[in-house]
């Protein structure tokens, strides 16, 4: 018999190394066919519209014109369209009008003040679309102009007009380590700028939707598209003013999300869900592409002072970095994004002195939200352009300069907290520079108007939640009376596969076949809550919370199958669907009889599996903690071939290295990789969201260019360093995240070796890059 223990306190990776007693592993490890490949391959995978029967009411959303106004709404003339259901405003909402994700500043409908161009007023609830469209145009909603800020400049002027009670800036960071001052003192080199970021919108090809049904009195289903059901059943409840038990949420497969689901997971469904309760049947509300664009949240942008020092050995000394994000007109996950720029701001480098302020400050635009890489890839655009520069002034090549700076085990973070283990930066940063012949790449040299060149980019993530919020997970497993299983767990298909993951770890534990490991979607009236899909955590956390639950239901299973074969439980193995002896494996009882034994004898084929990170926390006052559980590492070298007639540049060739702790599958990391590839190319060089007085110019594929499959360069074969974390399945982390935070510097950083030209600003356009160009000659 084993011991069943603790999560948070216990080393599963060598737990389960010695639990198993073997020298390869079955499925971990190895790459496979994906078993949710086939039904999205053909066609047959349900996502949310899939759902949603005829005769559905249609729910549209009344929006404001107007950045900043205070209001006043006449909805009966859009009563009086013909086929519409009822037209809800804020004094229509039962429960809570307050939706706000981490500060209470945002209405769920507005009653009496907008704050951006696009902020919800009323729902329309009609027969049909063309009937609900009609109503929206005819509610009424007189303006009252107020004052609007459309740059961080004119929020934090002193007599610019308070977007939310309390002033303009939503929340403020710090951190105090060392002695930035003193630091600096030792500097034989200086180098500080101001580096600028902007929005980016997610794209994802499935826009937002939502389904609800009332389940007669104080019930309402809801299937929608999300990140996390429980914060959506929240939310739902809260809107309402019911207990959770009387809100059950279904995830239907999500069609690509990258954090802004998660945001408009909650809002879209909440709307859909008071439309069904107020009207008594089934009501639903999908947006269209360019609402969206045009209205939900984006990658935050952001601007970054930064001043870095270096002596003359080619150590960083000290940074300083002064860090203001544009939330837009709601904080929404401002004060976590502005935490996680905080707390990387040093990049993947020791730096004993560290200086870093940061404020969070509203503007009346569409407001931000969670985004790949959340807040990692805009600090790490700036970092690395620094670390670039630093080596340039001292002489030093840049991946011998990072070498001599980069976080180690026994290293400390720009927290201060000490990387005991599981620390693989070195290792990514030398493989990818010996992967693509550094040295030779940094002679590339000109052809005609062509000119190429190399760059390095390094990061690092702490995965989980930031802000040193508790964070666990769970699943469950069943033991079905044919042998197979069925698997629940919180955590979202979302594309990228994380819970295929959690089935290949539950396979290795019992030992049985993929195929026959059925994942449930997540449903919170069967569902253990896994917390959200987000911050690299479904398959570290979510998957540890698998393994947990596999041991259970391991140690019943092997109990009941030793007195079957009879034999020691010691000599009991599970593999392949069967139990049998080790000594003499003819002696075996296939996983059916296995079942129905257990059954028989009264003993729970079901298991429930939990798992807590080990504990979090920072000091409020100097920033100084255990901000993440572990850290992701990562590091790209990136050659791009620039036209200096034309400054369009074109990635030529990828080369990325990551430290995933235990890869569960390759192939599933290559395809993160890939994809941030491509979503890291579109930010550095041609996605820009064109805002004017608060409106979005180009909220379509036609005018909001992002990468097509002709601008997708060669990817060489990740380098996959494994360095497992102690305190999670077979020692993985997560990597859907991390995988972009790397490309965008070493873009940024491969230009300049072409042209010699820095850029501080994303996205670098052909446009921007061919008028720097042109500056620059005599």
């Amino acid at each position: 018999m084993i011991e069943l223990w603790d999560g948070a306190s216990m080393e599963y990776d060598k737990i389960l190394e010695n639990l198993l007693g073997r020298d390869d592993y079955l499925v971990v490890g190895h790459s496979v066919v994906r078993t949710d490949a086939l039904e999205k391959a053909l066609g047959r995978a349900r996502f949310t519209a899939d759902y949603i029967p005829k005769g559905t009411a249609v729910v549209k959303v009344v929006r404001s014109s107007q950045p900043h106004a205070r209001i006043k709404v006449d909805v009966k003339a859009a009563l009086g369209v013909p086929g519409v259901l009822a037209v809800l405003t804020a004094a229509d909402v039962p429960g809570h009008n307050q939706i706000g994700y981490a500060l209470p500043d945002q209405p769920f409908l507005n009653g009496e003040k907008v704050h951006y161009i696009g902020d919800p007023i009323a729902l329309v609830c009609a027969e049909k679309e063309y009937a609900a469209a009609e109503a929206v145009d005819a509610v009424e909603v007189e303006y009252d102009p107020l004052p609007a800020s459309f740059t961080l400049d004119a929020a934090l002027q002193p007599d610019a007009e308070p977007i939310h009670e309390g002033g303009n800036v939503a929340v403020t960071t710090r951190i105090r380590k060392g002695d930035a001052e003193r630091g600096f003192s030792a500097a034989e080199v200086e180098v500080e700028d101001t580096y600028e970021t902007p929005y980016q919108e997610h794209m994802y090809l499935e826009p937002e939707a939502a389904y609800a049904v009332p389940e007669g009195a104080g019930k309402v289903t809801v299937v929608g598209t999300m990140q996390s059901p429980f914060l959506v059943r929240e939310k739902v409840a809260h809107v309402l003013g019911w207990n959770l038990s009387q809100v059950r949420i279904i995830q239907a497969l999500t069609g690509g999300a990258f954090g802004g689901k998660d945001d408009m997971g909650p809002l879209v469904c909440a709307k859909a869900a008071l439309a069904a309760v107020k009207l008594g049947r089934p009501a639903a509300l999908v947006f269209d592409r360019d609402e969206s664009v045009a209205y939900t949240p984006k990658r935050f942008p952001a601007r970054i002072r930064y001043r870095s020092g270096a002596d003359g050995e080619g150590r960083i000394t000290a940074v300083e970095v002064d860090i203001t994000v544009d939330c837009g007109a709601y904080a929404n996950r401002a004060p976590f994004w502005l935490w996680r720029m905080t707390a990387h701001a040093a990049g993947p480098y020791e730096v004993e002195n560290a200086s870093v302020d940061g404020r969070a400050v509203y503007t009346n635009k569409v407001f931000g939200g969670s985004f790949r890489g959340f807040g990692d890839v805009a600090i790490h655009f700036a970092a690395e352009s620094q670390v670039d520069r630093l080596a340039e002034e001292l002489g030093m090549d840049p991946v011998e300069f990072r070498l001599r700076n980069v976080l180690r085990p026994g290293s400390r973070t720009t927290c201060d907290q000490l990387l005991d283990h599981s620390v693989g930066m070195e290792e990514c940063l030398r493989g990818a520079a010996e992967a693509a012949g550094w040295k030779r790449g940094r002679e590339l040299g000109r052809k005609g108007s062509r000119v190429r060149g190399v760059g390095v980019g390094c990061a690092y993530h702490g995965i989980s939640t930031s802000r040193s919020t508790p964070d666990w997970s769970a699943a469950s497993l069943i033991l079905n009376q044919d042998g197979s299983f069925t698997y629940r767990t919180g955590i979202c298909e979302l594309g990228q596969g994380s819970p295929v993951g959690h089935a290949k770890i539950v396979a290795e534990i019992i030992g049985a076949p993929l195929s026959s490991i059925r994942i449930e979607v997540p449903d919170t009236d069967s569902t253990p809550n896994a917390k959200p899909t987000h911050g690299s955590r479904g398959l570290m956390l979510g998957g540890t919370a698998a393994a947990d639950a596999a041991l259970k239901l391991r140690q019943r299973m092997i109990s009941v199958a030793a007195e079957m074969l009879g034999c020691p439980e010691a000599d009991v193995d599970l593999r392949e669907g069967r139990a049998f002896n080790r000594q003499d494996p003819s002696e075996e009882v296939s996983f059916a009889e296995l079942a129905e034994e257990l059954y028989v004898r009264g003993v729970s084929p079901a298991a429930y599996g939990f798992y807590t990170s080990p504990r979090r926390f920072y000091d409020p006052e100097t920033g100084l903690g255990v901000n993440y559980s572990v850290y992701t590492f990562a590091a790209s070298v990136v050659e791009v071939e620039v036209d200096t007639e034309t400054g369009q540049v074109d990635v030529v060739k990828v080369w990325p290295a990551m430290d995933v702790g235990r890869a569960i599958d390759p192939l599933m990391i290559e395809g993160q990789i890939h994809g941030a590839v491509s979503q890291g190319i579109g930010f550095t060089l041609m996605e820009r969201l064109v805002v004017e007085d608060g409106l979005v110019l180009n909220p379509n594929f036609k005018d909001y260019v992002v990468p097509s499959a002709l601008d997708t360069p060669e990817v060489a074969e990740t380098i996959i360093v494994e360095e497992p974390y102690r305190h999670s399945a077979f020692g993985a982390k997560g990597v859907g995240e991390p995988a972009i935070i790397s490309i965008v510097p070493a873009i940024a950083n491969a230009i300049h070796n072409a042209t010699g030209l820095r850029f501080n600003t994303l996205p670098i356009t052909a446009e921007r890059l061919y008028a720097a160009l042109r500056r620059r000659k005599p």
